[in-house]
């Protein structure tokens, strides 16, 4: 490698890590910043949710200690016959109807004629009058 690119490379790692070690300063001063105040705003977030669940708390415990009104007496209802399930319409099956199948088709083969078959042995070779194969 030349010098001159030796020398870039390291021109560029060291500005890289400065503004790395710039930027974890600034990312760590900020956290210190955000804990102390996060802590102030926390509690006086804390501090008003309590006083509303307090107000709500006292509300519900004014309505506990009311007596609710009667409730309104039922209607009467006329007693009525008991009334059966509805008929409800079922048409009958349909009617089964068998056909017959067709008659099976019949074929019959053609006769069929023999061949002579070959001798499958010499002595049956020599009985057909043929010559010797020796």
């Amino acid at each position: 490698m030349k010098k001159s690119h030796v020398f870039v490379l390291a021109v560029l790692i060291a500005v890289g890590s400065a503004l790395g070690t710039y930027a974890l300063t600034r990312t760590t001063e900020l956290g210190v910043q955000a804990r102390t105040a996060s802590s102030k705003n926390t509690d006086t977030i804390v501090a008003a949710r309590t006083r509303q669940l307090n107000a709500v708390q006292a509300s519900l415990r004014k309505a506990l200690a009311k007596k609710p009104p009667p409730l309104p007496p039922l209607p009467k209802i006329k007693a009525s016959p008991p009334q059966t399930a509805p008929r409800v319409y079922v048409s009958p099956p349909a009617p089964v109807t068998r056909v017959a199948a067709p008659a099976p088709v019949v074929r019959r083969a053609a006769p069929v004629k023999q061949a002579r078959q070959a001798p499958t042995h010499e002595r049956e070779h020599e009985s057909s009058g043929g010559e010797h194969d020796d």
